[in-house]
């Protein structure tokens, strides 16, 4: 029970990593709220995780909207005693070259990764702060880290993510504050599904999607949401400001 007793707040938790990362929440005895556009879906694993007697609410946010996360992260105080532990994991994105992305896809693709998360990191901090361990966990992507082709919008906000998740882990450093990131590899969610598919021969993509890793396949929602347990809990006391890497070997090629 690793983080037994934590109070976390994820956002994008109806769903591929984030749902694997609310199940290993709560599994490792965290209560948990999940922050999620589509409260139906996210009620779900809610439900299905209370069964066993675990604690899961579910509170509707929109992340690129200041008014919308305002108002989940009070619901969500209302939920936990406090809130110590925020997993940024909402995220969108559509391959696309610079003459392929259309402006409103990149600003879309900006809003929800990145901006998405300064609002629920900046909405949520007195609480992290007045908990006295607080804890910023962020997802990036490989694709924040090195070139990823037909991924310009997406590159960009997860590149920002990284230096957000920098810029935070300093300023906060001295109040007790961490703050990490994820950046995994191409993972097997329904998000890559999507994003497959989009292309002429989404066969053949998700074939050379899996050919770039040296590992030879995907990862897996779980291989991720393991990591977030680890930066959550008191085993990486001495870690912030870091980018953890889970990529099946993509960025040392």
């Amino acid at each position: 029970m690793r983080l037994k007793g934590r109070n976390a707040i994820i956002t994008g938790g109806g769903a591929g990593i984030g749902e694997a990362i609310v199940r290993a929440f709560a599994r490792e005895g965290s209560n948990v709220v999940i922050a999620d556009l589509n409260p139906t879906t996210a009620q779900a694993v809610a439900d299905d995780l209370n069964v066993d007697g675990k604690t899961v609410s579910v509170v509707e946010c929109d992340v690129s909207d200041s008014c919308s996360v305002e108002k989940a992260v009070g619901e969500a105080a209302e939920h936990l005693t406090s809130i110590d532990t925020l997993v940024n994991d909402a995220g969108w994105g559509r391959a696309g070259k610079l003459l392929d992305t259309t402006e409103e896809d990149w600003d879309r693709m900006i809003d929800i990764n990145m901006k998405g998360a300064f609002l629920v990191s900046k909405h949520t901090l007195p609480h992290l702060l007045e908990s006295g361990r607080g804890n910023i966990i962020n997802m990036g992507s490989v694709a924040g880290v090195v070139g990823v082709r037909d991924r310009l919008a997406y590159c960009a906000s997860k590149g920002g993510i990284i230096s957000l998740t920098r810029a935070i882990a300093l300023d906060y450093v001295d109040q007790g504050l961490r703050c990490n990131s994820i950046s995994p590899g191409t993972v097997n969610t329904p998000w890559v599904d999507r994003m497959v598919a989009q292309f002429p021969d989404p066969e053949q993509t998700r074939k050379s999607m899996v050919a770039r890793q040296p590992m030879g396949r995907m990862g897996e929602p779980w291989e991720i949401a393991e990591a977030a347990v680890y930066l959550a809990s008191d085993n990486s006391g001495f870690i912030t400001g870091s980018n953890l890497m889970i990529d099946g070997g993509m960025t040392m090629q």
